[in-house]
């Protein structure tokens, strides 16, 4: 049967995609996808999005990536969460200092949506949600408006990203999945997140949860003078 590995919000945290890597190799996984948010929050982002780049690995934009090139107070105020507090504004001053011209090109060819066929049918994938690159769709997200979303798409499945939390939810006939975060947990897991979907006539999906190497990323956030960022690190918050 057919698998595809879906991920999102990687965050500039290396450590963590190379995990996700060495697993997919070992699952022998070779169908990837990736929901955006390549950048934020850690602190090598140009490893990062040099490491997608180099895989071919379809990949949308997220809404981070989208704030760093549109940069300053409009990627703020258009991009990220509305009413963000100074840490989170001096993680996006860092990053969009440090991001490399080849970085931003990259992401300047980033789609907000991508489709692909698939033996289970169409498959849908953005970051926040069809409506909106910010839009937090939770786990308990209405029923009708992911029915909605399904049935406008034609899709079978529909992959979000962006609130850093896991769930697979079957709606109707369909399945939608967030993936949660390869980079930077926000349910209390520390460990890297990933979705794995079976594309068969009855598609189905689980979420891969890893550890990777958390100490190294710790350091250097310390070391580019994030150390705010540290203690939430390690709690996955």
């Amino acid at each position: 049967m057919t698998a595809l590995a879906v991920l999102s919000d990687l965050h500039a945290n290396l450590s963590a995609l190379r995990a996700v890597q060495a697993d997919l190799a070992r699952r022998n996984v070779e169908q990837v996808l990736v929901l955006g948010d390549l950048v934020g929050y850690l602190a090598r982002p140009n490893q990062v999005a040099r490491a997608v780049a180099r895989s071919g690995w379809p990949c949308v934009a997220g809404n981070y990536d989208l704030a760093v090139l549109a940069g300053g107070e409009q990627g703020v105020d258009d991009f990220l969460r509305r009413g963000i507090g100074p840490e989170p504004r001096a993680v996006f001053a860092w990053t969009e200092r440090r991001v490399r011209d080849d970085t931003r090109d990259f992401l300047s060819k980033l789609p907000h949506e991508i489709e692909l066929q698939t033996p289970a049918g169409r498959l849908v994938a953005t970051h926040g949600s069809p409506d909106a690159v910010r839009q937090y769709v939770y786990p308990d997200h209405p029923e009708a408006e992911l029915a909605a979303w399904l049935e406008r798409a034609g899709a079978a499945i529909l992959c979000l990203g962006h609130t850093h939390l896991p769930f697979v939810r079957r709606v109707g006939g369909g399945l939608v999945v967030n993936p949660g975060s390869v980079g930077k947990a926000k349910d209390g897991d520390p460990r890297a997140s990933y979705a794995l979907i079976e594309l068969g006539a009855e598609p189905r999906a689980e979420i891969v949860r890893l550890e990777w190497d958390l100490d190294a990323e710790a350091r250097l956030l310390a070391e580019a003078g994030l150390e705010a960022g540290v203690d939430r690190l390690y709690q996955g918050r």
